[in-house]
């Protein structure tokens, strides 16, 4: 099974996989979640994208962040960041990027 995700996953990032298919499975798997958890791991992953120079991501990211924090409904502005930028799903703690990724 983990072998299966992580190829998953580097197909993902590598751009092999269709933008709308990441998208639906990324808005599938936030529908399932509420505001506050989402902003918890993307604030996570905007850490973890700052730790590895990735500062224009993880800008956006904590952008997402004070969206979702602040009361705005961000989940679909949220889903097309992840899609735009499936590199992202590196940075997210593994259960999230696993609950994306098994919806592919």
């Amino acid at each position: 099974m983990f072998d299966q995700l992580k190829g998953m996953a580097e197909q993902v990032m590598s751009g092999n996989v269709d933008q709308q298919q990441v998208q639906q499975a990324a808005s599938d798997h936030l529908d399932s979640m509420d505001q506050g958890e989402i902003a918890d791991h993307l604030q996570t992953a905007a850490s973890n994208m700052q730790n590895q120079g990735q500062d224009g991501l993880a800008q956006q990211a904590m952008g997402l962040v004070s969206q979702l924090k602040s009361g705005g409904d961000a989940k679909s502005a949220v889903v097309q960041f992840i899609a735009s930028n499936p590199q992202v799903l590196q940075h997210f703690a593994p259960s999230f990027a696993q609950g994306i990724l098994s919806r592919l």
